[in-house]
């Protein structure tokens, strides 16, 4: 269980992804089921590491008031029978639904499977193929990826995830909002600060290098 810490104001640019969790936040409620209205299934979030994907998915539990859980393919894997692990956590996810599952870095459990490779993987693969298709509890399934070319085409097709994003690295207005964010919570006068400089010096920067870039200037100056 991850306990409710971040809100969307603590995430810099993503606009796109922000109206989108937006526009459903009321679906995960009876009203909708009784109006006939598709339960969100869940969104891939994959691109350059450093970006916030994590941090996005944190607030997506925050946005729509539901529990946050995080499955760790790591600690699938390290047990004698993965795929009876795997499958009992799906299902004690289930049990406590509605619920937002975040599997972080997909890539490495079931993204990781190649034809020839570890039986266990492919099993554990198609098993969650399947119950991400016909899965009937509130679950919504919120994972990241950073290697994209490991991930295999069966699961970002339509019907698995609602919505694939890609996550590049910010742009200048978004390197601004990011660091207006640290330096809010670093207790900095943001007005003492040239934004519009700072966004410039740091263009090819992703967001966790601009944090890095607000705590060492923060230790340094107190």
């Amino acid at each position: 269980f991850v306990p409710p810490r971040f809100s969307l104001d603590d995430v810099g640019g993503y606009a796109v992804l922000k109206e989108w969790l937006a526009k459903r936040q009321a679906l995960f409620s009876k009203d909708a089921l009784d109006a006939g209205i598709p339960i969100p299934k869940g969104i891939l979030l994959m691109g350059i590491s450093g970006c916030g994907k994590s941090l996005c998915v944190k607030t997506i539990s925050t946005l729509w008031n539901l529990p946050l859980f995080r499955l760790d393919m790591n600690a699938v894997f390290g047990t004698d029978n993965p795929e009876m692990t795997f499958l009992r956590a799906l299902r004690a996810v289930e049990s406590v639904s509605p619920a937002v599952l975040w599997i972080d870095e997909i890539e490495m459990g079931v993204g990781g499977y190649r034809e020839g490779q570890d039986a266990s993987m492919s099993r554990i693969f198609s098993g969650f193929l399947t119950w991400m298709q016909e899965k009937n509890a509130m679950v919504f399934v919120a994972a990241t990826a950073n290697r994209i070319h490991l991930l295999p085409a069966e699961i970002i097709r339509k019907g698995r995830f609602d919505q694939v994003f890609f996550v590049d690295l910010p742009n200048e207005e978004e390197r601004k909002a990011i660091f207006t964010i640290h330096l809010k919570k670093s207790k900095c006068d943001v007005e003492r600060f040239d934004l519009v400089f700072l966004a410039k010096a740091t263009n090819g920067w992703n967001g966790a290098e601009i944090e890095q870039a607000v705590v060492s200037a923060v230790v340094d100056a107190y």
